[in-house]
């Protein structure tokens, strides 16, 4: 038994229309466009080695063209970047300061505390040695 094709709905139909329509008839404009310019650039003349070699060169640059335009888009970000940061900066530059000032100045005091018993006490021990060691 052989199957029997599906009934053609018109969902179908309208699918089938619409793919001629908005996809098959632009590309194939489009493939005839670029044929004709083809056709176009290497039947211009006398001088056609002089366009067929601008239209390679052409197509040489442009990769680097791009990959310019890219690094020049990143640097520019970059620079707005900073530019934003260096707003910002001395409002939390200050306060940075501020709290290194107050961490320097408790580890001063921390770093005095523990050595002034070993201090004091080789202050003492040489004021003891002083007065036995009179002669």
């Amino acid at each position: 038994m052989e199957k029997s094709p599906a009934a053609e709905t018109s969902t179908i139909r309208t699918h089938k229309q619409q793919f001629i329509l908005q996809i098959l008839v632009p590309f194939l404009i489009l493939a005839g466009l670029i044929i004709a310019g083809a056709v176009a650039a290497v039947t211009a003349g006398a001088t056609q080695t002089g366009t067929l070699t601008d239209i390679s060169v052409i197509w040489l640059l442009l990769p680097a063209l791009v990959l310019g335009l890219a690094i020049l888009a990143i640097t520019i970000t970059f620079i707005y970047g900073m530019a934003e940061l260096l707003k910002m900066l001395p409002r939390y530059s200050g306060k940075t300061q501020e709290f290194f000032t107050l961490l320097s100045s408790g580890t001063h005091k921390l770093a005095d505390g523990v050595s002034k018993p070993f201090i004091w006490f080789r202050q003492a021990s040489a004021a003891v040695k002083s007065l036995f060691n009179r002669q």
